[in-house]
């Protein structure tokens, strides 16, 4: 399976499949953290995602930095796995537009 990388709108008609991805890079690699990839992040409160074990332990995710990422986060749900993107300002629950919360 390849990796794509898009410009502009894109449209599925039958979803997108997400979340970690043993397809997208080489585990312990700077590949591990790209979008999609092996490595799975959780939410430390609305503004901060982390990488909480392996080689990348301690890499963060900030909504300030990262606004239209959206990525799959383990914790984000008050506890359970959940779609977030950022809005610039905080991490954004897909499902509800409310800030990922760990409880």
């Amino acid at each position: 399976m390849a990796n794509t990388t898009f410009n502009g709108p894109v449209t599925s008609l039958n979803g997108f499949i997400g979340g970690p991805n043993p397809n997208a890079g080489v585990t312990g690699t700077s590949e591990d953290t790209q979008q999609g990839g092996n490595v799975v992040y959780s939410a430390v409160n609305a503004t901060t995602l982390q990488i909480q074990s392996g080689p990348y332990s301690g890499n963060t995710l900030l909504a300030t930095a990262n606004k239209t990422v959206m990525i799959y986060t383990d914790n984000g749900a008050s506890g359970s796995a959940v779609y977030a993107f950022s809005d610039g300002s905080a991490w954004l629950r897909v499902d509800t537009r409310v800030a990922v919360a760990t409880s």
